[in-house]
C-alpha cells in the first residue's frame, strides 16, 4: 500500500490541513480585535484562542498519526 493509500497518513495529512485552517481562522480573529466595540472584543480573544488550541489539538494528533504510520 502506497502512503497516499494508506488511511493513516491521509489522516495526518487532513489533520494538518485542519491545524492550518484553525490558525489562519485564529489569525484574521485576532485581526479584528481593533476594530470591535469593546464589549465584543473580549469575545473575539476567547474565539482566537480557542482556534490557536484546536490547531495545536489537531497539529498533535497529525503527528501521532504520523508516528504511527512511520512506526507500522
Amino acid at each position: 500500500m502506497s502512503a497516499a493509500d494508506d488511511p493513516l497518513t491521509r489522516l495526518a495529512q487532513e489533520l494538518e490541513r485542519l491545524s492550518q485552517a484553525h490558525l489562519k481562522l485564529g489569525e484574521a480573529t485576532a485581526l479584528l480585535i481593533p476594530q470591535a466595540q469593546p464589549e465584543e472584543r473580549r469575545i473575539l480573544g476567547e474565539a482566537a484562542a480557542a482556534s490557536r488550541a484546536a490547531a495545536r489539538t489537531a497539529a498533535a494528533a497529525s503527528a501521532q498519526a504520523m508516528s504511527t504510520t512511520l512506526r507500522d
